[in-house]
């Protein structure tokens, strides 16, 4: 067990051996209601049947498009017409975007009610799980609303993971990816080691073990800035460029995978600005580019000016100048501000028609 400090609460994250030990484990508390990811249920109906009556859940189909501010309202309500109250429980089963939709509702409801997440994606269970944010979409602009109120406990269930598609694993080891390129070289070369040996089927020993990993390396940047103003700030590395590359494909991208070839977009740029030597980027291109495959064809076929519309309105750019989290090496990533016109628009371009069309 783990347990995170917060602003507003600590809460610990615990390891459960099957969905149904963790939905026991839930119900224990009264006034207990279940937003549930419509898949979910499919693959795991009978951890839910004859524990969790069909009033007491409420169902979602995990999209972005229900990620949004637009479509939140018949939720709020529905929970509110099954009689949650300020002292139940909001208990979300589901991966990133059950999350963000639980999160906002859990922190505005009420002015926030107690919920506790049971992950069910190697991304939720690997990076988002924990760190307390909320983001949801509005209209066309992506993750611009949000909240910082983390679930009073985390709930991990291993098993949940080998029902998901191979693509959903490779999604979540992005992140993966990115957090032990941020801790270091011993990390990140032990990780590329074992995922070389992971075969399509998945070895759920050697996926545990990076979850685990993954969580230690993100806790104490949540912990030193839970609010995301100042160090933690390095976690977005890949992110200007991953968010852009979703939005402008209309999420033909999954978003590990995006992140992916916004790590390698971000490692272009450091090498055009001078930051780290080319080889840098020519052997973490070679490491990378085989897990964001076919999908880098959709981000060669991108509209260019989708995705600079999208960099342009992500919340943490101001002016002429766009925030990147760039990297002099392994281990060494800082957050600079580059110019737009100057400097990223060429080495965007420059990215995606020789590394990647």
């Amino acid at each position: 067990m783990l347990t995170i400090r917060s602003h507003s609460h600590d809460y610990s994250v615990d390891e459960y051996p099957s969905l149904r030990a963790a939905l026991e484990s839930v119900l224990r508390s009264k006034g207990t209601l279940f937003l549930v990811d419509e898949a979910v249920l499919r693959n795991y109906a009978d951890a839910f049947d004859g524990l969790v009556p069909e009033e007491k859940r409420i169902v979602i189909k995990a999209s972005e498009e229900q990620k949004s501010f637009e479509r939140l309202t018949p939720v709020f309500l529905d929970l509110l017409a099954r009689g949650l109250k300020r002292d139940g429980l909001l208990v979300v089963v589901g991966g990133g975007v059950l999350q963000d939709i639980g999160c906002f509702i859990a922190t505005v409801l009420f002015r926030g009610v107690r919920w506790e997440l049971i992950p069910t994606t190697l991304l939720a269970q690997a990076d988002s799980c924990i760190g307390s944010k909320s983001s949801i979409n509005i209209g066309s602009y992506k993750n611009q609303i949000g909240t910082f109120y983390p679930p009073h406990r985390v709930l991990l269930v291993g098993e949940v993971l080998r029902s998901l598609p191979w693509d959903e694993i490779r999604s979540g080891l992005g992140e993966v990816i990115k957090l032990q390129l941020i801790a270091g070289e011993s990390g990140f070369n032990e990780l590329m080691s074992d995922l070389n040996s992971v075969p399509p089927e998945g070895d759920w020993a050697v996926i545990s073990k990076w979850v685990r990993r993954s969580m230690a390396v993100k806790i104490p940047y949540i912990e030193e800035d839970e609010s995301d103003r100042g160090i933690r700030n390095i976690l977005n590395y890949g992110h200007t460029f991953g968010h852009a590359y979703e939005s402008a494909t209309k999420y033909a991208i999954p978003h590990g995978i995006a992140v992916l070839l916004g790590i390698l977009t971000a490692t272009y740029l450091s090498v055009r600005l001078g930051l780290v030597p080319a080889s840098h980027y020519q052997e973490l291109k070679k490491q990378l580019m085989s897990w964001c495959h076919p999908y880098q064809a959709a981000l060669a076929n991108a509209d260019r000016d989708a995705i600079f519309k999208a960099i342009r309105h992500d919340k943490k750019n101001t002016g002429d100048t766009v925030n990147c989290i760039l990297t002099r090496g392994v281990g060494h990533m800082e957050k600079m501000k580059v110019d737009f016109l100057g400097d990223l628009v060429p080495a965007v371009g420059e990215f995606i028609e020789r590394e990647v069309g």
